[in-house]
């Protein structure tokens, strides 16, 4: 299987993000897609339904915890060119989101036989002010036709 580019791999990517029911609730939008290195950025537009509390202006910390996620796999996805489940992930929040768009980059730390590792940061859009970073750890074991 050969390296996609990365414009075939950012419209992979955007394909994907489109997919999944959930994300018709979150509306994920891919940024860039790098397939060599495995770097992604995925904007998030901002929704009042994202607020952590009525009137508090400020984005719930389970959408910021989604937008990892699936930052993550992105990750993972655009290099290996198939899903990968999540395994595990870790999230510090840094600071509260403000109510507003925000992006995230995420990049692959090891890719490995049967796991990966990725690393995600999460900026404000209109400041570039980190607010949440994210490790998450993915399967990327293709079994045997005899497992």
């Amino acid at each position: 299987m050969s390296t996609p580019s990365a414009a075939e791999a950012l419209a992979r990517l955007r394909h994907e993000l489109a997919h999944p029911p959930f994300h018709a609730v979150l509306r994920p939008q891919a940024l860039e897609a790098d397939p060599a290195t495995g770097r992604v950025a995925v904007r998030l537009p901002y929704r009042p339904d994202f607020g952590r509390a009525a009137g508090s202006g400020h984005v719930h910390g389970g959408v910021i915890a989604a937008l990892i996620d699936l930052t993550a796999h992105a990750a993972v996805a655009v290099q290996t060119q198939r899903m990968a489940p999540t395994i595990d992930l870790r999230i510090d929040y840094l600071r509260p989101a403000p109510a507003g768009d925000l992006i995230a980059r995420g990049h692959t730390l090891q890719l490995g036989r049967t796991i990966a590792r990725t690393d995600v940061e999460v900026v404000d859009a209109a400041d570039g002010r980190v607010v949440a970073v994210g490790r998450g750890t993915f399967s990327v074991h293709v079994p045997s036709p005899k497992e």
